[in-house]
């Protein structure tokens, strides 16, 4: 039987699709509830994990399926703010790219009867991402009628002479944080798993 923090990580997964087509949408309205949903869902993902360690309800399918959640969440949230201009195409891949391989190692890790566990870096890794693609959507919220016209990825003088460019400035500087910490919690989170990937490989 589902716990209460395995049913909010599923309904995480499940409402991650309509956040995105809301995303895209292309009026202020549904741009409005894309925000919203992305707001509800990031609660979500704080509240299993406190009530996961305040009940001692932590299994190993919500070890699983959390992680997974924010995964499709994030990458989803890429794709639309890139469909919508606000974020360049390379971090898109290179955040992605890296949670691809991540997520992979893990469904072998388990296929094998391994169990990997996320990282305290990989923890940071999240919250930075969710904080810069909350700065974005609430830019594209506030500054509708601006979206197709954003000055360059961290182009600080025009940013600074746009309307809403300091919610901007902050999302590109969120985003590089984001993009850095994702680089390198995915090479120590392959480092510290290199004897299980020995393992499954040899």
């Amino acid at each position: 039987m589902l716990n209460w923090p395995n049913r909010l990580s599923i309904i995480r997964i499940l409402v991650s699709p309509l956040f995105m087509v809301l995303l895209i949408d292309n009026r202020r309205g549904s741009r409005i509830a894309a925000l919203c949903v992305f707001v509800f869902a990031s609660l979500t993902d704080m509240y299993d994990g406190y009530l996961a360690r305040k009940y001692g309800w932590i299994t190993n399918l919500g070890k699983f399926l959390d992680p997974l959640a924010d995964k499709l969440l994030v990458a989803l949230a890429l794709i639309g703010l890139n469909q919508i201009d606000l974020i360049p195409a390379w971090a898109l891949y290179l955040i992605i790219g890296r949670e691809l391989l991540v997520t992979g190692l893990r469904a072998i890790a388990a296929y094998a009867g391994v169990l990997i566990l996320p990282s305290r870096l990989g923890k940071m890794k999240t919250v930075s991402q969710m904080l810069a693609l909350f700065s974005y959507m609430l830019y594209s919220v506030l500054y509708f009628e601006n979206v197709s016209a954003r000055p360059p990825f961290l182009a600080f003088s025009e940013m600074l002479s746009s309307r809403g460019g300091s919610i901007l400035l902050l999302g590109d500087l969120l985003m590089l944080t984001a993009v850095v910490l994702t680089m390198i919690s995915g090479l120590d989170y392959f480092w510290r798993n290199r004897s299980i990937i020995r393992r499954l490989v040899l």
